[in-house]
């Protein structure tokens, strides 16, 4: 079921770019800021797989280089980061029996290093590294633990290209949340999160 509405949500932001025609140049192929805000969500996977999230954002990002490479693999890279006013953690019972719950938190990822493969005139699909903080306004896991937490992980994600200066942005992130030890740390090993956001280029 989850994997349905992950390519559902994929075929919904790719309709839009097939039905028109955009400029043979992407904009990610040249230094350009981006920015746009997205919202997404998604579980833990594992022993955290009753740990639900919501959260939304903002990115604001600056392609640093011109285009590396050639043939298909050929790209740019980007420093970017998130600004996320919403970051909501739905506590499991795994470390508590407590009934579970839903914990606010705001959240940034001061650090988000992308590659940007820009070869398709319609699509640009991008790898990230990504490291951030999140504050909670209580102890995420529950019980002995912290109310901050660090947020390591990946993201695999793809623009589709609505125009040379608009996009749909859809991305995959594997996140790990852990308070690196500042107190008791069960931590969440592993989290899937999906996003979509709509992206303009200057």
């Amino acid at each position: 079921m989850k994997v349905r509405i992950v390519v559902l949500l994929f075929v919904c932001a790719c309709l839009p770019a097939l039905a028109q025609k955009t400029d043979d140049t992407s904009p990610l192929r040249k230094e350009v800021w981006e920015i746009g805000p997205w919202g997404g969500g998604g579980f833990g996977l594992g022993t955290a797989s009753e740990f639900r999230f919501v959260n939304a954002g903002v990115r604001i990002g600056r392609v640093l280089t011109g285009t590396i490479g050639d043939g298909n693999f050929r790209g740019t890279f980007e420093w970017a980061s998130d600004l996320m006013p919403l970051y909501e953690v739905r506590q499991d019972d795994f470390y508590t029996t407590g009934p579970q719950h839903w914990v606010y938190g705001g959240a940034f990822n001061a650090v988000v290093l992308k590659w940007n493969w820009v070869a398709n005139r319609h699509f640009t699909p991008y790898f990230a590294a990504e490291g951030g903080v999140l504050f909670t306004k209580s102890e995420v896991p529950a019980g002995d633990t912290s109310r901050v937490n660090f947020l390591p992980g990946g993201a695999f994600g793809m623009y589709v290209l609505q125009t040379p200066k608009h996009a749909v942005d859809w991305s995959i992130h594997i996140t790990h949340i852990s308070n690196a030890s500042l107190a008791h740390n069960p931590g969440i090993n592993a989290t899937m999160q999906f996003r979509i956001g709509y992206t303009w280029f200057k």
